[in-house]
This record gives structure tokens, sequence and C-alpha cells, in this order.
């Protein structure tokens, strides 16, 4: 099945909203009911008013999205970033190291390497090594790195 396709910053929102406690249904039924106000006053991070158009233009992606997962069409090395402390809680310098063009040592479950995999563009590559508590080393390099070595 192929996921269906987020820009970054759709993806921002939706990832946040997630983490600060929203149900993804509740937040299906907001962006079908086209409540920008509701979702701006759960969190104010962003202005939702983009996401409820985004919802207008592609409701079943962005419902599809909520519900099973997405790919991003076009993410970077900050995205990346923003996204794994987002989603997994992850942060620089004390869960990974992030240089300029890679990011090294993340430990992932199975299905969170298996989500984030999925979800990443291809103009980033991802690396694992399977530890012995069933965890997985991981190392994200941009695609222009593995294509010069």
């Amino acid at each position: 099945m192929d996921l269906p396709a987020l820009s970054q910053w759709e993806a921002f929102m939706v990832e946040t909203l997630l983490a600060k406690g929203m149900e993804r249904q509740t937040l299906i039924n907001l962006l079908k009911a086209k409540d920008a106000e509701t979702l701006n006053n759960f969190d104010d991070t962003f202005d939702y008013h983009e996401l409820i158009t985004a919802a207008e233009t592609a409701f079943d992606n962005l419902t599809q999205a909520v519900q099973v997962g997405y790919t991003i069409k076009f993410v970077s090395k900050f995205g990346i970033k923003r996204l794994l402390g987002l989603k997994y809680g992850l942060e620089e310098g004390i869960d990974y190291q992030m240089a300029d063009d890679r990011f090294d040592n993340l430990t992932l479950t199975a299905a969170q390497l298996a989500e984030f995999k999925a979800m990443l563009s291809p103009n980033w590559k991802v690396f694992n090594e399977i530890n012995g508590n069933g965890t997985f080393t991981v190392s994200i390099l941009h695609a222009t790195l593995v294509h010069n070595t």
C-alpha cells in the first residue's frame, strides 16, 4: 500500500497536535468540520487554518495520513530533527548526533524504524543495525552522501 504524501509543514502540524495529546479521530473530525478555531485553541504553535485548507484540497489524503501514516514529499535536515522530537521525544546531542547531512546513533524500536523509513522522502537514506535487545542503531544520511561514497 502506498502511503499518502504530505508536505513537511503539514506533517509538522499533524505531529504537533498528536504529540500534544489530540486523538487521531478527533483531529479527523475537526478537519472534516473545518474547525480551525478548536485546533488553534488546542495548540497555538501554528495557524491551523493552513491545515484546514490542505484538508479542503485533499481530505481523503490527509485523513489517511492521520490514520495510517504518510510519507513526506521533501524533508529537510531540520525537518527530520523536529519530527524525531515530535514523534519519539528524541533530542539532538542526547539521543543522537546531527552533522551537516547526517544523523547518527539513533536508537529506535522496529515499529519506529519502519514508520520513520516510510515517512522519509527519497533525499534521505536509512541504515540500521539490530541491537541485542531488539532495538536498532540507526543512521540517516542525505542521499548525496550515499552516492558519493
